[in-house]
């Protein structure tokens, strides 16, 4: 039985598509498969059972049948960090033992989802360095090279872990950036004992978000089109041009949204009339009836927020690259970039795995 540890440089890597993209793949080879989140950090309730979003988003993709306290047997609340900072947290490391041997039981391979980095946890006694070797799990290191390759990062998670690092996968890689980094980088690591699994190319579906998720984020109210909420935004437009470079300039992208300020009747008429996925409507103005008669003819969506355009734009920038794999599109491109552009036929050979049936 294999447990193999997903962990990333920094947080927001993309582990949960990649523990899913990872899991599918190996269903698909024959192995029995589990999942454990040791240390949920995005708190969710199910029922009556505080468990952590990952978990539930991994054990329904992947039809795991353990239950959810097994998948995640510790959540960070507050409460959780308040006794920790007062020294009465004691036992977590059995907790997440004893969830481990429930559900390696007929397993082949134990995905566990690490945190931020290697260190994260460690004031509960739960980093992802400590389970890495009290489970002597294999590790695969994500790192997001969208702007560039976090080395030293790399370099320091190889000093920690030795031979438990198996490999490195570097996640939304920009195109352009590709050739440089098969040249230059992999060769680099390579002089260093550090394998490249794969490339994932940046791809911007996967870096979308949902119009439901834009709504909810900036506590807005659908004046029209919550049936369409599933939409995914790729881009963000802000509506401060002048009106007749408006069309334009909304003609650059098909979907996107469009923030702009309620008082700007020529420019969310622009926005209507290109294609768009959502218009943000800011300060709190709601427009007149014939924009909103455009919307519904065009099935656009309008979303109406109370902030201004200022501050709705920095709440959309804090989201983006801390963006969760929920929709089924996302998850079948993820699902499809992962086993197209990662090395399996490395990554078992460094696991120690025997390809099995398919199924």
């Amino acid at each position: 039985m294999l447990p193999l540890l997903i962990e990333s440089t920094e947080s927001y890597a993309g582990k949960s598509l990649m523990c899913l993209g990872l899991g599918l793949k190996f269903q698909r080879d024959g192995f029995k498969i589990a999942y454990l989140k040791p240390l949920g950090k995005s708190p969710i309730k199910v029922g009556k059972i505080i468990t952590d979003e990952d978990a539930v988003f991994i054990q329904g993709a992947l039809h795991l049948d353990e239950p959810l306290e097994q998948l995640c047997p510790v959540v960070v609340t507050q409460d959780l960090i308040i006794d920790a900072y007062d020294g009465k947290v004691r036992g977590l490391d059995k907790k997440v033992v004893d969830a481990y041997q429930k559900i390696s039981r007929g397993k082949d391979i134990i995905l566990i989802g690490g945190g931020g980095s290697l260190h994260e946890g460690t004031f509960l006694g739960l980093s992802s360095l400590r389970i890495a070797r009290d489970f002597q799990a294999k590790v695969i290191l994500l790192d997001n090279a969208e702007h560039e390759v976090n080395v030293d990062c790399i370099l320091r998670a190889k000093e920690g872990l030795r031979n438990n690092l198996i490999g490195i996968i570097l996640n939304r890689v920009p195109p352009h950036r590709i050739d440089f980094i098969r040249q230059r980088v992999i060769p680099f690591f390579q002089k260093r004992e550090i394998d490249v699994l794969g490339i994932i190319p940046l791809d911007p579906l996967l870096n979308s978000i949902s119009v439901r998720e834009l709504q909810q984020i900036l506590n807005g109210q659908f004046l029209f089109g919550e049936e369409y909420d599933t939409d995914l935004i790729e881009k963000f437009f802000v509506g401060s041009m002048n009106a007749d470079k408006a069309i334009e300039y909304f003609k650059k992208s098909k979907n996107k949204a469009v923030i702009v300020g309620g008082d700007r009747p020529d420019i969310i008429l622009a926005a209507l009339e290109t294609p768009t996925a959502c218009v943000v409507l800011t300060g709190g103005l709601y427009p007149n009836d014939i924009l909103l008669a455009k919307a519904e003819e065009m099935k656009i969506p309008m979303i109406l927020v109370k902030d201004d355009t200022y501050s709705t734009v920095q709440k959309v920038d804090k989201i983006l690259g801390r963006l969760r794999v929920k929709e089924e599109k996302k998850v079948k491109l993820g699902a499809k970039l992962i086993e197209r552009e990662i090395n399996f036929t490395l990554l078992y050979k460094k696991a120690g795995l025997k390809k099995k049936r398919k199924r």
